[in-house]
């Protein structure tokens, strides 16, 4: 029986992420790695590609996960990487618009009394 393939991003995804960064926006990106008590903490950050590693970062991203994650350290790398890379390209991996909604006409949606049946 055939198997399911498994599309998650590994290290070499990682890798072109950041170096699409490193090309389009002229940033390096640097993770860290810390481990709590009962999580881990990684965070991405870019910063100009200059001598030295005393540059101010750009943008940053960050995640935590629990001891135990079924969820590979490539994919979190390649998660927080594009969310850097979409801070960069002017919105952001979980940009939304706020405030009330519209409809599709541009008018703002008001609540509707359901029907009784």
């Amino acid at each position: 029986m055939p198997q399911v393939t498994k599309n998650a991003p590994d290290s070499q995804d990682a890798y072109k992420m950041c170096a699409s960064i490193g090309e389009e926006f002229g940033l390096i990106v640097e993770f860290s790695c810390r481990y709590y008590a009962d999580y881990v903490q990684v965070i991405a950050r870019a910063r100009p590609a200059v001598i030295g590693a005393n540059a101010d970062v750009i943008v940053q991203a960050l995640s935590k996960y629990k001891y135990g994650s079924k969820t590979a350290r490539e994919q979190i790398e390649y998660s927080l990487a594009f969310d850097l890379w979409c801070q960069l390209d002017g919105g952001g991996a979980t940009a939304a618009q706020r405030g009330v909604p519209y409809d599709w006409q541009g008018r703002v949606q008001t609540p509707r009394a359901g029907r009784k049946q």
